[in-house]
């Protein structure tokens, strides 16, 4: 049976540590990603967020994967939290290119909008603050 979150993460590490044969690189193998997820978004309930969070970087791009992250889908709209103000506004304005990067992603018009929302750092997360705060 294939449980979403885990076997992503698997085939992820899998496709990136095995040499198919000379000239397939990650990229065109995850071309099939679309394959393997479509049926699991056709569904009448998806699980949009399981699907993408361990993919994340693969879907979004690192840079963008650094500082961001979803977090929720109900009734089309996927909803991403971005730890920096700078990423939030910018994912704002490139919210039509992010859907559809999703989309052909998931192999399905799944995501008809995108909301993101900022939400900072907890200073607990920061090891610099810990560090800090041990000193003091």
């Amino acid at each position: 049976m294939f449980h979403l979150a885990a076997d992503c993460v698997k085939l992820n590490f899998q496709f990136k540590s095995t040499i198919v044969r000379p000239g397939i690189l990650m990229e065109e193998i995850s071309k099939i990603f679309p394959l393997i997820f479509r049926g699991q978004v056709r569904r009448n309930n998806p699980r949009v967020v399981e699907i993408l969070a361990p993919l994340w970087p693969q879907v979004a791009g690192k840079p963008m994967a650094r500082h961001s992250r979803p977090v929720a889908f109900a009734e089309g709209t996927l909803t991403l939290e971005s730890d920096c103000t700078a990423w939030s506004t910018e994912m704002r304005r490139m919210a039509d290119d992010i859907r559809a990067q999703i989309n052909q992603y998931l192999g399905v018009p799944t995501v008809r909008k995108l909301k993101v929302r900022y939400v900072p750092k907890s200073r607990s997360a920061d090891p610099l603050l810990q560090e800090k705060s041990k000193a003091n």
